[in-house]
Order: structure tokens, then sequence, then C-alpha cells
């Protein structure tokens, strides 16, 4: 039988795949073309595992994914939030890897957050510049990412919607076992810890419907895990669009 490390190891790796080779099956090509150019910026070879959650590609695809699904209740430009959630994290390439965990947990050191910020609106501007981006939603696009982890309010309901499904990417599956296999937590001091957060985190109704709708799932991965290791979930679509 598999240990339980191992297990929740499979589902992981399961969930960074993608069976299209794109971010998401319900892109269009101009966003699809921003995904390849800001690909090179979503890596990182630090071993700290809150910053391979925060900032990787696998990140963007989850934010993605939780995005569009807010995006479905008919608020938010989608020209907007899509590109948006996509160059948010690139900043993060620019923050040297020795220093990046500090930019992580309680005690996370602001200015690392701001710098990521900067550093991303210049790499984002230019990879909206090589796709040719209309102006009228470049500029609330590279608006959005310079703040959206250091400003106390969104500026806007795309700035809310980016915000609340980079949150909701922490309840998502490969994010919520990847803290319990690399903190050594259980799942049940995670889930208490995310369940508290909700409401402090997320200002749409919709966000927190998520947030708990995914808590629950993860609930009932845990619950398999302890009856049986090898009854886990296998995922293979948390990363296309609903």
């Amino acid at each position: 039988m598999e240990s339980v490390a191992s297990s929740r190891l499979q589902i992981i790796s399961l969930q960074g795949q993608s069976s299209s080779g794109k971010i998401a099956s319900a892109v269009n090509a101009v966003e699809e073309r921003i995904y390849q150019l800001a690909k090179p910026y979503l890596t990182t070879k630090h071993n700290d595992m809150l910053a391979r959650i925060a900032h990787n590609d696998a990140h963007i695809r989850v934010a993605l994914n939780f995005a569009l699904r807010l995006l479905e209740g008919g608020k938010g430009d989608r020209r907007v939030v899509v590109p948006a959630i996509i160059l948010h994290d690139v900043g993060w390439n620019r923050v040297p890897d020795e220093i990046l965990e500090k930019a992580f947990g309680p005690k996370a050191d602001m200015s690392l957050l701001r710098i990521h910020e900067e550093e991303g609106v210049k790499i984002a501007k230019s990879i909206l510049a090589k796709v040719g981006y209309d102006s009228r939603y470049a500029d609330e696009i590279l608006e959005i990412i310079d703040g959206h982890d250091t400003r106390a309010k969104a500026i806007s309901i795309n700035d809310e919607i980016v915000r609340d499904a980079d949150k909701l990417s922490r309840y998502s599956r490969s994010a919520f076992w990847l803290i319990v296999e690399g903190l050594g937590v259980t799942p049940e001091e995670i889930s208490r810890a995310l369940e508290l957060m909700v409401e402090q985190w997320f200002s749409m109704s919709a966000s927190k419907e998520m947030a708990r709708e995914e808590l629950e799932q993860r609930r009932r991965e845990a619950q398999a895990l302890r009856l049986q290791t090898n009854a886990l979930p296998i995922a293979g679509t948390e990363y296309e669009a609903p």
C-alpha cells in the first residue's frame, strides 16, 4: 500500500498537468499568447513551500479557473480580469530566491510584496505591448497589478475579482495538500485556519461560497485519506475552465 505522503504527492503532481497544453480550455488566442509570454516569469527554483504555492505557474492556472467562474456571475470585464490574473505575479521573478521566503508567512516583509508589484507592472506592460493590447484595458490591468497584494481595498469590480481569485487558489486541492505535505500540518489544522480567513479575505459573496465549497471538498478528501490512503481523488481537470 502507498504511504500517505506518496499518495498526497501523486495528487499534487497530477494536478500540475494540463491535458490541453493551454492555460485553460476557455481562453482565447490573445489570452493564450499573454500566458505564453508570461510563463517564463512564473517559475521559481526556491524550495520554500509557501513561495512555491504563491507565485508559480500552477497558482496562475488555479487562480484563472476561479476568476473565470467569478466572471460567470455577470460582473467584471474579462478583457481586464483574465490578463490581470495571468500577469499579477510575474514580478516575483525579479525577487532573488535567497530573500523570497521573507515575503511569506505571518512575518512577511511588505517591502518585498511591493517590489514584486512594481516589477510586475514593468513586465506586464512589456507583455501587453507585445500583443498590442488595447490601452483602454491595459491601463487598468497595470493598475490592478500595482497593488493587488498591498492595497487595502479593491479599486474596481475587476480588481475585486482578481484579488478574490488569487486568494481562492489557496483553497484549491493542489495548494491545500502542498501546505499539508510541506509544512507538516494536519488537514484539520489548515481547514480551520482557512475557514477563519473566509470573511477577512473575500469581499464577494460568490467568493465566500466558493471558498467554503472548496473546504468541504478538502475535508472529504481528508476523510478518504484517513479511511484508505489509496482511495484519494484523482484530479485531471482542476486547471480547466468550467
